[in-house]
């Protein structure tokens, strides 16, 4: 059985697609979600809400602007409906794997949000697995680049944010926690001893193509952008939960991150022992369009990509009853404790959102001003508005 049917057959008994397949029903959360899981990827979705990146990803007070869309369409809502909102996510999730500098619960495993339902218990993923895998495709001279966010091997400036990330599925640089799990990009400093000297300011691939050479950056990167996948460097463990320290797909932890890193050059890969994440100077959240860097200065302008552009395509499988599902953070409202349903107004800290991973069910909150997608569903009616209804 394939990788999406095994999807839908788990999912089969929670979500229930409509006859026209635009909407998904929800019996464990009671909601009837929208079946393009990235609607606002075409223009056609935007509903004349401006500042949507290319890939459909918007800031926050954005997405609250394309609900908002959604709702006054037509004067009725958007198929009919006008009380679309973003997922909801409970402050305090006892499902979780952490808790936050607020008291905010986060982590892996939070099944009490409405996407981690979705995520763990209707689709039934298990953390740090992907809901849509990548398959090998090129990106210029690179293979196996992952549209997601990769380590770099600085502090953040800010202890409890940990450690400095770039996102090569929008270009945003800003910071995530030790927990989560992302891709390492492994480089070394300067050019390969040996190595022909560069002509002009673009990439300069190796002989062999297994390296690449930016001038501009002064760095030489390994052209596999998720060698991980393939080459453990004997870092072949299990994490305490159960999960392993280096996914199937390639991604890991920043502490297994760094432990690779040093198997890679334990074993002289390609004769180098200086192997490293790449640094970013700031060593906090710079945003979009930082090239001071070397991830930023390949995304920008090496690679020529604009801020929301994936360095490689998602492929448009099915993922059960759902079309265009990112394996990317999408963004989510603030819950009532215990409720899983209704959006409320409170941020879970000032300037932050919610966010639920695609790519590995992680649950966080992200800056506002970053670009997440969007997913959204209406909550069934209370019981006795149904009564009332089947009555008249």
């Amino acid at each position: 059985m394939s990788y999406a049917l095994l999807v839908a057959a788990g999912a089969a008994a929670a979500l229930v697609p409509s006859g026209d397949g635009l909407t998904v029903h929800d019996t464990v959360l009671k909601v009837t979600w929208l079946a393009d899981a990235n609607l606002a990827g075409t223009a056609a979705g935007r509903f004349g809400v401006a500042k949507i990146m290319p890939n459909g990803a918007m800031s926050y007070p954005t997405a609250l602007q394309w609900v908002a869309a959604l709702n006054a369409l037509g004067g009725v809502g958007y198929l009919g409906h006008s009380n679309w909102q973003l997922p909801a996510t409970p402050t305090i999730d006892p499902t979780c794997g952490a808790k936050g500098p607020s008291g905010n619960s986060f982590g892996a495993n939070c099944a009490n949000s409405a996407m981690g339902s979705l995520f763990y218990t209707s689709l039934g993923f298990h953390f740090p697995n992907t809901a849509v895998p990548i398959p090998t495709t090129a990106t210029g001279p690179f293979t196996n680049f992952q549209p997601y966010l990769y380590w770099s091997d600085t502090t953040s400036a800010i202890a409890s944010q940990g450690f400095a990330t770039f996102s090569f599925n929008t270009g945003w640089e800003g910071s995530n926690v030790d927990k989560h799990y992302m891709y390492a990009f492994p480089m070394i400093k300067g050019r390969l001893p040996g190595s022909p000297a560069p002509t002009g300011s673009g990439l300069q691939v190796s002989s062999d193509g297994a390296t690449v050479y930016d001038p501009v950056a002064d760095v030489t990167w390994i052209a596999n952008a998720d060698l991980a996948r393939t080459q453990a460097f004997g870092v072949q463990c299990t994490n305490g939960d159960g999960t392993s320290c280096i996914n199937p797909d390639g991604s890991m932890s920043h502490t297994t991150a760094e432990n690779w890193i040093n198997g890679m050059n334990a074993a002289v890969y390609l004769g180098h022992a200086n192997w490293q994440l790449p640094p970013i100077s700031v060593g906090e959240s710079c945003g979009f369009g930082c090239t001071d860097n070397p991830m930023g200065n390949l995304y920008y302008n090496q690679l020529h990509l604009s801020q929301g552009t994936p360095a490689v395509p998602t492929p448009d499988v099915k993922v059960g009853p759902f079309s265009h599902l990112q394996p990317y953070l999408y963004w989510a409202c603030t819950a009532a404790e215990g409720s899983n349903v209704l959006c409320q107004a409170a941020p879970p800290a000032p300037n932050f959102g919610w966010s639920f991973s695609f790519g590995n069910g992680f649950q966080g909150t992200d800056l506002m001003v970053n670009n997440l997608y969007v997913m959204v569903y209406y909550p069934d009616p209370p019981p006795e508005t149904r009564r009332r209804s089947v009555r008249h």
